[in-house]
This record gives C-alpha cells, sequence and structure tokens, in this order.
C-alpha cells in the first residue's frame, strides 16, 4: 500500500540524510510568514467572556476587528461564529461523530469568498488565541481554535460551504510517531503529479524553527524551492495541521504534511494547486489527535 511503502522508506532514507548534510547551523535567524502572504497583522487586544461551556468575545488589531463565539451546546457537540470583514464564519462540529458542517457568507446573506486580508486577521488571532485562554484542554477553546486556523488557511477558491468527515480509520492517518524523522510529502499540481521527484519532497516532521529550510546546493536556505526534485527540508513545524507552529503540541498527520509540501515548493497558501492537498488535510485539522511531546 502507498501509505506501508512511505512508512517503510523512512528509516533508510533519514539516516542516508544525517550522514551526508547534517542540519542547518542557524534555525533561529530567520524570516517568517506564509508563503505568497508574508505581511503579518500584529497580535492584537483580546476580550474573553468565558463559562465552562463556552468561550465569546471580541478580538481589535489595529483597525482590525472580529468579534467570535464558541458554545457547547450537547455533550462535544458546538456552534461556532464569526464575524469579520463583512462576513460570518459557522460551523457545527461533533466532536463524538468526528463531522462538521461549516459555512461562511457575507453580513448580508449573500455569497462571500476567503481572501489575504482575511486569512491575515484570523492567524493573528489564532496567535492571540493561544496566548490568553487553554486551546488543548478548554474544549470550547480548542474546537475554536481548530475551527480558526482551518479557515485562516482556506484558498480562495475552496468554498466556504461544505461538510468536514474525519475518523482515522477512514480519512487522517496520524504521524505523531514519526516527529522528528524524515518522510516523503508529495502534492499533484500544475507541473507534476503525487510522488513525481519535482512534486516531492523528503521532509523532516514536527522541527520547530521560524521558518522552512530547503538543502538547495549543498547548503541549507530559507529560498523557497519551486519543484526542486526530492529536496530535503524541515522547520515551521512540517507536518501540523495549522498555521506555523503551535505553542502547545502539534497534530502531526500525513495530509497536513503534504499540505505544508505544496505551499512551500512553488506554490503558497492560496494557491489554487493546493486545494485538494487543503480539502484532504481539513478532517485532520478538526478531529486528529493532537501528538504528545511535540
Amino acid at each position: 500500500m502507498k501509505i506501508g511503502h512511505r512508512y517503510t522508506g523512512i528509516i533508510f532514507t533519514s539516516m542516508l540524510f544525517a550522514a551526508c548534510t547534517g542540519g542547518p547551523a542557524n534555525l533561529a535567524d530567520a524570516p517568517t510568514g506564509a508563503a505568497g502572504e508574508d505581511a503579518v497583522i500584529e497580535t492584537g487586544v483580546l476580550e474573553l467572556e468565558e463559562t465552562p461551556q463556552s468561550i465569546a468575545g471580541r478580538y481589535t488589531a489595529g483597525a482590525h476587528n472580529l468579534r467570535f463565539r464558541s458554545v457547547e451546546v450537547a455533550a462535544e457537540e458546538f456552534d461556532i461564529e464569526l464575524e469579520l470583514n463583512g462576513m460570518v464564519l459557522a460551523a457545527v462540529i461533533d466532536n463524538a461523530a468526528q463531522v462538521a458542517e461549516i459555512d461562511g457568507f457575507a453580513a448580508g446573506g449573500g455569497d462571500t469568498q476567503m481572501v489575504a486580508d482575511d486569512r491575515l486577521l484570523l492567524a493573528s488571532f489564532v496567535r492571540a488565541l493561544e496566548l490568553e485562554t487553554d486551546t488543548a484542554d478548554f474544549a470550547a477553546a480548542a474546537v475554536l481554535y481548530r475551527a480558526v486556523s482551518r479557515w485562516s488557511q482556506n484558498p480562495d477558491t475552496v468554498p466556504l460551504q461544505r461538510q468536514v468527515a474525519g475518523g482515522e480509520d477512514r480519512a487522517f492517518v496520524s504521524i505523531c510517531g514519526f516527529n522528528g524523522q524524515f518522510l516523503e510529502a508529495t502534492h499533484d499540481g500544475n507541473v507534476c503529479g503525487f510522488f513525481d521527484p519535482n512534486c516531492t519532497s523528503i521532509a523532516e516532521v514536527g522541527r520547530r524553527t521560524s521558518a522552512t529550510f530547503s538543502f538547495i546546493n549543498g547548503v541549507w536556505t530559507t529560498d523557497v524551492p519551486d519543484h526542486l526534485p526530492r529536496v530535503f527540508q524541515l522547520g515551521e513545524c512540517y507536518g501540523n495541521c495549522g498555521a506555523g507552529c503551535p505553542s502547545g503540541n502539534q497534530t502531526l498527520t500525513l495530509d497536513c504534511h503534504d499540505h505544508d509540501q505544496c505551499v512551500r515548493n512553488g506554490h503558497f497558501i492560496a494557491s489554487f494547486f493546493c486545494n485538494d492537498e487543503f480539502v484532504s488535510a481539513s478532517d485532520d485539522e478538526f478531529f486528529a489527535p493532537r501528538c504528545s511531546g511535540t
């Protein structure tokens, strides 16, 4: 099977790579920012109202404002709603059944789509949420964090209204056990297909750095490769579901590993050519387990 083949090759690949190249000398002094959307909105002010079953409030970052609420309406069932930039984002999430109904529409009820300004504000909100509340064990906040993290990566051309179904036996494949090891990551796009050398990287799972490093022409660099064959990469929590590195444990899955590879190799976070990888990773973002010790 394909998954088994990828896992069988991981140990040999990582040992060979370590023997030949070592690692990047300086992992700290590197730029940050999603490929293609390097601007960031600095972390703003988060006003919170919390109960044991809910979290709600307002987020203000400069001229940007966002209202939000997440309520556990029944055991492991949550209603989420956000208002930002004239848009409403909504989700009904059943963690027990691992099913989510998500939607997005203009404040007046018409159709809308996600654009770069929306993603930047949502990414800023995710960072603030992690700093101010428990996004691991407080259920209403944890579900809100996962939903917003997913929305912060939603490409322009992926519909906001859809159903997401999870379950490890049906969809997501956790790679918690491969943290710190090199594993193939691949995508299909406009120049190549799955597992073609130019659409495949050998990426270290879960390494925490401020940027992605690629081994190009014998040196580690933060230059973004454009479909280089089987390039080695690491950093920025490669394989984690969500934007960048979380403050707590990571959610490491095969689909998120592949999505990272797509947006870090010749495409960017909103690229049409990474839509299918984003969609495949959506259930992972909502329902895959976090990886202890990562």
